[in-house]
């Protein structure tokens, strides 16, 4: 007969571990927003091109067309902050 140890009664939750934050400043916040709605407008640059040949049949243009309008709302939004 083998005996097997009951691991049950160990305590094998996580520990606490402090872990350094870094804060960013006002300028490196601006940088990141502007490198995203830099971004943005290539990404709805390529899909107006993309939109303009004429390659996708209806249900895809309009999925496409409002993907690009979501994607111009967030950027608007993006540029007010």
């Amino acid at each position: 007969m083998m005996t097997v140890p009951n691991r049950r009664r160990s305590d094998r939750r996580a520990k606490n571990v402090t872990v350094e934050v870094e804060r960013r400043s006002g300028l490196d916040r601006r940088l990141i927003v502007e490198s995203a709605t830099a971004q943005i407008h290539a990404v709805l640059e390529l899909l107006t091109m993309l939109a303009d040949h004429d390659a996708l049949r209806d249900d895809s243009r309009r999925l496409l067309d409002t993907a690009m309008l979501r994607l111009r709302y967030a950027l608007e939004r993006m540029e007010l902050e």
